[in-house]
């Protein structure tokens, strides 16, 4: 007679129970940006750029893009993956130094730690065939950090604004 007395109870108890109001979840934290510490590693991506750009490097150059970079510049196809760069690019560069390039950033989001995006403005001087020009243009760009922690170039936007012949 007991356990019958008895088990009614605890039905109810649990029935109970089940019917509490649950202790809400916490949400996660949001994650942490150290923008300081994305815009500097975006900067010292660009002196890499620049570097390779300017020694003709298209290896070098390569490895700072990921394979499925897109690049849209202005009066070239677009370009889609490592390998559709190469092969506008690589014969370019055969034909065309890049005398001196300058990348200024105008604005720099972090979305993340391992991702940003950037518009600005460059100024490049190429010589073609003993020809020297200066391009004057801006970029809007995706840089991220890969799991190997190297930034690379993920999308581009560039067009110039202007060319100008430089008068010997």
């Amino acid at each position: 007679m007991p356990i019958r007395r008895t088990f009614p109870g605890v039905v109810i108890a649990a029935a109970l129970a089940g019917c509490a109001p649950r202790t809400p979840e916490r949400a996660a934290s949001p994650m942490t940006v150290d923008t300081a510490a994305v815009v500097s590693a975006v900067g010292a991506y660009w002196q890499r750029w620049v570097a390779a750009a300017t020694a003709g490097d298209v290896t070098a150059m390569g490895a700072l893009m990921t394979d499925s970079v897109r690049i849209d510049s202005k009066g070239l196809p677009p370009m889609i993956g490592k390998a559709a760069w190469a092969t506008v690019f690589e014969p370019m560069l055969k034909t065309t130094k890049v005398d001196s390039e300058v990348i200024t950033p105008e604005i720099t989001t972090a979305v993340s730690n391992e991702l940003a995006y950037q518009t600005g403005n460059y100024v490049e001087a190429t010589t073609t065939a003993g020809k020297s020009q200066t391009d004057y243009g801006r970029y809007a760009a995706a840089i991220r950090k890969d799991s190997d922690s190297q930034w690379r170039l993920v999308y581009i936007m560039a067009f110039a604004d202007s060319l100008v012949p430089v008068k010997k």
